[in-house]
């Protein structure tokens, strides 16, 4: 495996666990009524969202640099 390969598996992992913490503090959120699990899951959807737009600039930036495999 690449550095590159294992660089895009990572962003992809971690933006399951953006998504996954954004889920369950919103469910925490509609159980317990907390503000803090408001912010925590509203801030990890926006986490999950630049890491996704990281990940696309990354992949372009190593198709024009010629790394495609």
């Amino acid at each position: 495996m690449s550095l590159r390969q294992f660089h895009l598996l990572f962003v992809s992992i971690v933006t399951c666990l953006f998504l996954g913490l954004g889920a369950w503090s919103l469910k925490g959120y509609y159980s317990h009524q907390g503000g803090l699990l408001l912010w925590l899951g509203a801030g990890s959807f926006a986490a999950a969202l630049l890491v996704v737009v990281y990940g696309a600039w990354f992949l372009r930036k190593t198709r024009r640099m010629g790394l495609v495999e």
